[in-house]
């Protein structure tokens, strides 16, 4: 009974010193009163030893290592005195440090329970039976992430942050080699990240062999000035989101030719119906769509999805070739390398510059733009093609940080809880 109560609250550690151990319930709490073995002091004042014992002192700290209720540590730690100056001090402390009311066993296990993303401050608060500001004080003062050194290959992109912090977004830096997060910055200001990165050593940023952005300028022109060793490619991601915004905004606009206003789908023309039930048949790679049979409500039968896509394509002769073409930069997009792809990338430049549609000749527009960043993406590094997928990943991650954070308001915990919960080897500080 006495070793299962030791290991059951975390106690294995002090196992040796613990003289007696007992336990109380008293409704959702439990009470462990324990006392330790005596102990062979000597005076820090004038070295004398030994000192004599002078009585007891109860204190009483949370020790919250169990999830189903309340465990208090009713601790009688013994005084002693010196006769020879009369110095009284308490035995060594094994459960936390002076004039704290929390075992560090507590500690570790908030800390560790918040390296999961799903976990906020409030939710373990009410776990281990503290407040939430305890939880808060825990966090700031142990976990204190400092910046990753720079990598070969670093991807940029933002992620919104709004209720928590000034700016509308912040930047998430991250070494794609390893996919660890290198730092987030407040703001994706053009000023402000450069300003950081320069603060960075030169040699450290002249390492930096190639930048994966978005399509967002500033990007480019702080990578161009902070990073002069370093390619840029565009992630071949967001091309391929602005080419199936393109080709959704055609298909709404052939689509709404034949819209008979009828506020209910199964009334309206057949090709209206088809077009805005099977919308998804013109961005969705066709090799991820449902390959078995689909129903189709308003025909009253199930077809297969060449079948579908036959159907959509017979409807406009303009949409046919909106979409054709679209799939023509998503063949080149999936089958292109950085050494052949010359070519073939200016051809669908024309095409799209001299497509009927102004979105499709926007985006040919912005293909030219880009174009040498857009061939960049077909570099490959140790055998994988650069994107920014690590990061889009990531991201995921932290929008469930700030989805479960509860209105974190302060940037800079937001970044150390960002941090701590997803690379995972940020250390436990002392400060």
């Amino acid at each position: 009974m006495y070793d299962n109560i030791i290991k059951i609250y975390n106690l294995e550690s002090i196992k040796n010193k613990i003289e007696s151990i007992t336990t109380v319930k008293l409704n959702d709490q439990l009470t462990l009163h324990l006392r330790l073995k005596k102990q062979i002091m000597t005076c820090p004042v004038c070295q004398t030893t030994p000192m004599f014992f002078h009585g007891y002192r109860l204190k009483q700290i949370i020790h919250s290592v169990s999830i189903e209720h309340k465990v208090l540590i009713a601790y009688q730690s013994r005084r002693y005195k010196c006769k020879l100056c009369c110095k009284v001090i308490s035995e060594s402390n094994p459960f936390n440090q002076s004039y704290e009311r929390m075992s560090l066993n507590t500690k570790l296990s908030i800390l560790d329970h918040l390296k999961d993303i799903h976990h906020n401050f409030a939710d373990t608060a009410k776990l281990f039976n503290v407040s939430s500001q305890s939880v808060i004080n825990i966090f700031d003062k142990h976990i204190d992430a400092h910046p990753r050194k720079l990598g070969e290959v670093i991807s940029i992109d933002e992620v919104f942050t709004n209720k928590m912090n000034q700016y509308k977004y912040a930047c998430v830096i991250l070494d794609f080699n390893i996919s660890k997060i290198i730092d987030i910055i407040a703001t994706r200001h053009k000023n402000y990240l450069t300003e950081y990165f320069f603060r960075i050593p030169r040699e450290e940023r002249l390492g930096v062999k190639a930048v994966v952005i978005d399509m967002w300028p500033t990007y480019y022109d702080v990578a161009k000035l902070c990073f002069l060793n370093a390619f840029i490619a565009i992630d071949s991601f967001h091309i391929i989101k602005n080419l199936n915004e393109a080709i959704k905004q055609i298909r709404i606009q052939i689509q709404r030719k034949y819209d008979q206003d009828s506020s209910r789908l199964e009334y309206n023309d057949m090709y209206y119906y088809m077009l805005k039930k099977f919308h998804y048949f013109f961005v969705k790679d066709y090799e991820n769509i449902y390959d078995g049979k689909i129903r189709v409500s308003k025909m009253k039968a199930y077809r297969h999805k060449s079948e579908i896509l036959s159907y959509l394509l017979k409807i406009d002769d303009s949409l046919t070739k909106a979409y054709r073409l679209k799939e023509a930069y998503r063949v080149f997009n999936l089958t292109a390398s950085f050494n052949d792809c010359d070519e073939r990338l200016d051809e669908l430049i024309t095409e799209f510059r001299n497509s009927e549609f102004e979105i499709y000749r926007t985006f040919g527009q912005t293909l030219n733009t880009w174009r040498d960043s857009i061939k960049n993406s077909f570099i490959r590094i140790d055998g994988r093609r650069i994107s920014n997928g690590p990061i889009e990943s990531i991201n995921n991650k932290i929008k469930t940080i700030i989805k479960n954070s509860n209105g974190i308001r302060y940037f800079y915990r937001f970044r150390n809880k960002v941090l701590y919960s997803i690379n995972k080897d940020v250390p436990i500080t002392n400060k």
